[in-house]
Protein backbone atom coordinates (compact mmCIF):
# COMPACT_ATOMS: atom_id res chain seq x y z
CA UNK A 1 0.00 0.00 0.00
CA UNK A 2 1.18 3.50 -0.70
CA UNK A 3 0.40 4.47 2.87
CA UNK A 4 2.97 1.96 4.24
CA UNK A 5 6.48 1.79 2.74
CA UNK A 6 7.49 -1.31 4.71
CA UNK A 7 6.66 -3.69 1.85
CA UNK A 8 8.56 -1.68 -0.78
CA UNK A 9 11.61 -1.39 1.47
CA UNK A 10 11.74 -5.06 2.45
CA UNK A 11 11.22 -6.26 -1.12
CA UNK A 12 14.04 -4.02 -2.35
CA UNK A 13 16.41 -5.31 0.37
CA UNK A 14 15.48 -8.90 -0.50
CA UNK A 15 15.99 -8.32 -4.23
CA UNK A 16 19.28 -6.38 -4.10
CA UNK A 17 20.87 -8.08 -1.07
CA UNK A 18 22.23 -4.97 0.64
CA UNK A 19 21.03 -1.82 2.37
CA UNK A 20 23.16 0.46 0.22
CA UNK A 21 22.02 -0.95 -3.12
CA UNK A 22 18.39 -1.02 -2.02
CA UNK A 23 18.66 2.57 -0.74
CA UNK A 24 19.94 3.76 -4.13
CA UNK A 25 17.05 2.11 -5.94
CA UNK A 26 14.54 3.53 -3.44
CA UNK A 27 16.06 7.04 -3.64
CA UNK A 28 16.65 7.20 0.12
CA UNK A 29 19.88 7.28 2.12
CA UNK A 30 21.42 4.05 3.44
CA UNK A 31 21.36 5.31 7.08
CA UNK A 32 17.67 6.24 6.76
CA UNK A 33 16.78 2.80 5.35
CA UNK A 34 18.74 0.97 8.07
CA UNK A 35 17.12 3.09 10.78
CA UNK A 36 13.67 2.51 9.29
CA UNK A 37 14.10 -1.29 9.33
CA UNK A 38 15.57 -1.27 12.87
CA UNK A 39 12.64 0.74 14.13
CA UNK A 40 10.20 -1.63 12.42
CA UNK A 41 11.94 -4.67 13.92
CA UNK A 42 11.82 -3.09 17.38
CA UNK A 43 8.11 -2.45 16.99
CA UNK A 44 7.40 -6.04 15.91
CA UNK A 45 9.86 -7.60 18.39
CA UNK A 46 11.59 -9.77 15.76
CA UNK A 47 14.38 -9.47 13.22
CA UNK A 48 13.15 -9.15 9.68
CA UNK A 49 16.59 -9.08 8.00
CA UNK A 50 19.31 -11.71 8.39
CA UNK A 51 22.43 -9.53 8.47
CA UNK A 52 24.78 -12.45 9.12
CA UNK A 53 24.78 -13.61 5.50
CA UNK A 54 25.92 -12.00 2.30
CA UNK A 55 23.93 -11.00 0.41
CA UNK A 56 21.53 -10.20 3.26
CA UNK A 57 18.04 -11.67 3.04
CA UNK A 58 14.75 -11.85 4.85
CA UNK A 59 14.38 -14.00 7.94
CA UNK A 60 11.44 -16.40 8.23
CA UNK A 61 9.63 -13.70 10.21
CA UNK A 62 10.49 -11.21 7.46
CA UNK A 63 9.07 -13.51 4.78
CA UNK A 64 5.91 -14.00 6.80
CA UNK A 65 5.56 -10.27 7.38
CA UNK A 66 5.99 -9.54 3.65
CA UNK A 67 3.42 -12.20 2.80
CA UNK A 68 0.86 -10.57 5.07
CA UNK A 69 1.66 -7.12 3.69
CA UNK A 70 1.04 -8.41 0.16
CA UNK A 71 -2.33 -9.81 1.23
CA UNK A 72 -3.19 -6.49 2.87
CA UNK A 73 -2.21 -4.64 -0.28
CA UNK A 74 -4.43 -6.88 -2.40
CA UNK A 75 -7.35 -6.33 -0.01
CA UNK A 76 -6.78 -2.58 -0.09
CA UNK A 77 -6.67 -2.53 -3.89
CA UNK A 78 -9.84 -4.63 -4.08
CA UNK A 79 -11.57 -2.29 -1.63
CA UNK A 80 -10.46 0.72 -3.65
CA UNK A 81 -11.81 -0.78 -6.90
CA UNK A 82 -15.14 -1.64 -5.29
CA UNK A 83 -15.49 1.82 -3.75
CA UNK A 84 -14.84 3.33 -7.18
CA UNK A 85 -17.40 0.97 -8.71
CA UNK A 86 -19.99 2.02 -6.12
CA UNK A 87 -19.33 5.70 -6.75
CA UNK A 88 -19.86 5.04 -10.46
CA UNK A 89 -23.04 3.06 -9.68
CA UNK A 90 -21.56 -0.16 -11.06
CA UNK A 91 -22.15 -1.84 -7.71
CA UNK A 92 -24.15 -1.11 -4.60
CA UNK A 93 -26.97 -2.17 -2.32
CA UNK A 94 -30.14 -0.23 -1.61
CA UNK A 95 -32.91 -0.97 0.86
CA UNK A 96 -36.11 0.92 0.08
CA UNK A 97 -38.89 1.25 2.61
CA UNK A 98 -42.44 1.65 1.36
CA UNK A 99 -45.87 1.07 2.78
CA UNK A 100 -48.06 -1.60 1.13
CA UNK A 101 -50.47 0.89 -0.47
CA UNK A 102 -47.71 2.78 -2.23
CA UNK A 103 -45.99 -0.47 -3.17
CA UNK A 104 -49.11 -1.51 -5.09
CA UNK A 105 -49.82 1.83 -6.73
CA UNK A 106 -46.48 3.51 -7.34
CA UNK A 107 -43.54 1.08 -7.65
CA UNK A 108 -44.41 0.04 -11.20
CA UNK A 109 -43.98 3.65 -12.32
CA UNK A 110 -40.26 3.89 -11.62
CA UNK A 111 -38.59 0.87 -9.98
CA UNK A 112 -38.20 -1.28 -13.15
CA UNK A 113 -36.60 1.65 -14.99
CA UNK A 114 -34.29 2.40 -12.07
CA UNK A 115 -33.07 -1.21 -11.92
CA UNK A 116 -32.54 -1.26 -15.67
CA UNK A 117 -30.47 1.92 -15.50
CA UNK A 118 -28.41 0.70 -12.54
CA UNK A 119 -28.18 -3.09 -12.95
CA UNK A 120 -25.26 -3.31 -10.53
CA UNK A 121 -27.30 -1.98 -7.59
CA UNK A 122 -28.99 -4.71 -5.55
CA UNK A 123 -32.43 -3.51 -4.45
CA UNK A 124 -34.27 -4.81 -1.40
CA UNK A 125 -37.80 -3.79 -0.43
CA UNK A 126 -39.13 -3.47 3.09
CA UNK A 127 -42.92 -3.11 3.13
CA UNK A 128 -44.54 -2.11 6.41
CA UNK A 129 -46.81 0.55 7.96
CA UNK A 130 -45.58 4.15 8.09
CA UNK A 131 -44.71 4.13 11.79
CA UNK A 132 -42.49 1.07 11.43
CA UNK A 133 -40.87 2.50 8.30
CA UNK A 134 -39.88 5.66 10.13
CA UNK A 135 -38.35 3.64 12.95
CA UNK A 136 -36.36 1.47 10.52
CA UNK A 137 -34.94 4.53 8.76
CA UNK A 138 -33.81 5.97 12.11
CA UNK A 139 -32.20 2.63 12.97
CA UNK A 140 -30.31 2.70 9.63
CA UNK A 141 -32.01 -0.52 8.55
CA UNK A 142 -33.56 1.24 5.56
CA UNK A 143 -31.63 3.62 3.32
CA UNK A 144 -34.54 5.65 2.03
CA UNK A 145 -38.31 5.53 2.29
CA UNK A 146 -41.31 6.37 0.13
CA UNK A 147 -44.26 7.35 2.28
CA UNK A 148 -47.19 9.68 2.74
CA UNK A 149 -47.48 12.83 4.76
CA UNK A 150 -47.83 13.43 7.61
CA UNK A 151 -44.48 12.18 8.93
CA UNK A 152 -44.43 12.29 12.71
CA UNK A 153 -40.76 11.58 13.42
CA UNK A 154 -38.72 14.79 13.65
CA UNK A 155 -35.49 12.91 12.92
CA UNK A 156 -36.57 12.48 9.31
CA UNK A 157 -36.47 14.91 6.43
CA UNK A 158 -38.32 14.51 3.15
CA UNK A 159 -38.55 15.73 -0.42
CA UNK A 160 -41.79 15.94 -2.39
CA UNK A 161 -42.53 13.43 -5.13
CA UNK A 162 -46.14 14.07 -6.14
CA UNK A 163 -49.60 14.66 -4.79
CA UNK A 164 -53.06 13.43 -5.71
CA UNK A 165 -56.63 14.03 -4.66
CA UNK A 166 -58.11 12.39 -1.62
CA UNK A 167 -61.64 11.10 -2.18
CA UNK A 168 -64.50 10.69 0.24
CA UNK A 169 -66.48 7.64 -0.90
CA UNK A 170 -70.27 7.71 -0.39
CA UNK A 171 -72.00 4.53 -1.60
CA UNK A 172 -75.50 4.07 -3.02
CA UNK A 173 -78.13 3.92 -0.32
CA UNK A 174 -76.56 6.60 1.85
CA UNK A 175 -78.75 9.61 2.55
CA UNK A 176 -76.20 11.94 0.90
CA UNK A 177 -75.79 9.78 -2.22
CA UNK A 178 -76.50 11.52 -5.54
CA UNK A 179 -77.43 9.06 -8.31
CA UNK A 180 -76.83 11.72 -10.97
CA UNK A 181 -73.18 12.19 -10.05
CA UNK A 182 -70.92 10.30 -12.49
CA UNK A 183 -67.51 11.84 -11.82
CA UNK A 184 -65.60 13.20 -8.81
CA UNK A 185 -66.52 16.73 -7.68
CA UNK A 186 -65.84 18.84 -4.65
CA UNK A 187 -68.07 17.97 -1.73
CA UNK A 188 -71.35 19.96 -2.04
CA UNK A 189 -72.22 19.77 1.66
CA UNK A 190 -70.49 20.52 4.95
CA UNK A 191 -68.49 17.40 5.91
CA UNK A 192 -69.48 17.93 9.54
CA UNK A 193 -72.70 16.18 8.53
CA UNK A 194 -70.70 12.94 8.52
CA UNK A 195 -70.29 13.03 12.29
CA UNK A 196 -71.15 9.64 13.84
CA UNK A 197 -71.53 8.11 10.38
CA UNK A 198 -70.24 4.58 9.67
CA UNK A 199 -66.69 4.45 8.27
CA UNK A 200 -64.29 1.81 7.03
CA UNK A 201 -60.75 2.94 7.83
CA UNK A 202 -57.24 1.60 7.58
CA UNK A 203 -55.50 0.24 10.66
CA UNK A 204 -53.53 2.65 12.89
CA UNK A 205 -49.92 3.23 11.86
CA UNK A 206 -50.62 3.30 8.13
CA UNK A 207 -49.95 6.59 6.38
CA UNK A 208 -53.45 6.90 4.94
CA UNK A 209 -54.97 6.33 8.39
CA UNK A 210 -52.96 9.28 9.70
CA UNK A 211 -54.30 11.44 6.88
CA UNK A 212 -57.85 10.20 7.42
CA UNK A 213 -57.60 11.06 11.11
CA UNK A 214 -56.52 14.58 10.13
CA UNK A 215 -59.68 14.97 8.05
CA UNK A 216 -61.82 13.75 10.96
CA UNK A 217 -60.10 16.14 13.36
CA UNK A 218 -60.41 19.09 10.98
CA UNK A 219 -64.18 18.70 10.69
CA UNK A 220 -64.66 17.41 14.24
CA UNK A 221 -66.05 14.17 12.84
CA UNK A 222 -66.34 11.35 15.35
CA UNK A 223 -66.83 8.36 13.06
CA UNK A 224 -68.46 5.09 13.97
CA UNK A 225 -65.72 2.74 12.79
CA UNK A 226 -67.37 -0.44 11.56
CA UNK A 227 -64.17 -2.03 10.22
CA UNK A 228 -60.41 -1.52 10.16
CA UNK A 229 -58.38 -3.09 7.35
CA UNK A 230 -54.81 -3.11 6.06
CA UNK A 231 -55.98 -3.16 2.45
CA UNK A 232 -57.20 0.03 0.80
CA UNK A 233 -58.77 -1.90 -2.10
CA UNK A 234 -60.71 -3.94 0.42
CA UNK A 235 -61.95 -0.74 2.08
CA UNK A 236 -63.04 0.66 -1.28
CA UNK A 237 -64.90 -2.49 -2.34
CA UNK A 238 -66.66 -2.80 1.01
CA UNK A 239 -67.68 0.85 0.86
CA UNK A 240 -69.03 0.40 -2.68
CA UNK A 241 -71.18 -2.41 -1.35
CA UNK A 242 -72.70 -0.25 1.37
CA UNK A 243 -70.81 -1.28 4.49
CA UNK A 244 -69.85 2.31 5.24
CA UNK A 245 -68.05 5.40 3.98
CA UNK A 246 -64.32 5.49 3.45
CA UNK A 247 -61.54 7.81 2.30
CA UNK A 248 -59.16 6.73 -0.48
CA UNK A 249 -56.39 8.24 -2.59
CA UNK A 250 -57.08 8.95 -6.24
CA UNK A 251 -54.69 6.23 -7.45
CA UNK A 252 -57.01 3.48 -6.20
CA UNK A 253 -59.57 4.55 -8.80
CA UNK A 254 -57.38 5.69 -11.68
CA UNK A 255 -54.74 2.95 -11.86
CA UNK A 256 -57.05 0.07 -12.75
CA UNK A 257 -60.00 2.15 -14.01
CA UNK A 258 -62.22 0.57 -11.39
CA UNK A 259 -65.97 0.59 -12.08
CA UNK A 260 -68.16 1.73 -9.22
CA UNK A 261 -71.43 3.51 -8.46
CA UNK A 262 -70.34 5.41 -5.36
CA UNK A 263 -69.97 9.18 -5.27
CA UNK A 264 -66.41 10.49 -5.02
CA UNK A 265 -65.86 13.87 -3.39
CA UNK A 266 -62.77 15.95 -2.82
CA UNK A 267 -62.89 17.68 0.56
CA UNK A 268 -61.30 20.63 2.30
CA UNK A 269 -60.49 24.22 1.42
CA UNK A 270 -57.76 23.94 0.31
CA UNK A 271 -58.53 20.37 -0.60
CA UNK A 272 -56.89 17.57 1.33
CA UNK A 273 -54.25 15.88 -0.79
CA UNK A 274 -52.45 12.59 -0.55
CA UNK A 275 -48.85 13.87 -0.62
CA UNK A 276 -46.19 11.31 -1.46
CA UNK A 277 -42.65 12.03 -0.36
CA UNK A 278 -39.27 10.36 -0.25
CA UNK A 279 -37.73 10.53 3.22
CA UNK A 280 -34.43 9.75 4.89
CA UNK A 281 -32.63 10.33 8.15
CA UNK A 282 -31.81 13.92 9.01
CA UNK A 283 -28.15 14.99 8.87
CA UNK A 284 -27.05 11.76 7.21
CA UNK A 285 -24.93 11.22 4.12
CA UNK A 286 -26.84 9.10 1.64
CA UNK A 287 -24.97 6.30 -0.09
CA UNK A 288 -24.29 6.73 -3.83
CA UNK A 289 -27.03 4.16 -4.53
CA UNK A 290 -29.56 6.01 -2.34
CA UNK A 291 -28.59 9.34 -3.89
CA UNK A 292 -29.07 7.92 -7.38
CA UNK A 293 -32.48 6.55 -6.36
CA UNK A 294 -33.53 9.89 -4.89
CA UNK A 295 -32.64 11.87 -8.01
CA UNK A 296 -34.00 9.25 -10.42
CA UNK A 297 -37.35 8.98 -8.62
CA UNK A 298 -37.83 12.75 -8.38
CA UNK A 299 -37.03 13.18 -12.08
CA UNK A 300 -39.36 10.33 -12.96
CA UNK A 301 -42.29 11.84 -11.10
CA UNK A 302 -41.83 15.19 -12.81
CA UNK A 303 -43.20 13.42 -15.90
CA UNK A 304 -46.56 12.67 -14.26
Amino acid sequence: MKEDLSLDYLLAIEEYGSFSHAANVLFVSQPYLSKFIKKLEAKLGVELINRQVSPIKLTYAGELYVSYLKDIQKTYEKMHREIEAISNFEKGRLTIGINPILASYTLYRFLPNFMQKYPGIEVELEEAPAAKMEALVIQNKIDICINMLPITNTELVYEDLFEEDLYLVIPPGHELYDKNLTKPIHVPFNPTRLNKDQFIVLTPGLGLRRLTDQVFEHYNIKPKIVLETNNIENAFRLANNGLGLTIIPECVVTRDEVRFKSNLYTIGNPTFKNKIVISYKKETTLSPAATAFLHFTKERYMQF
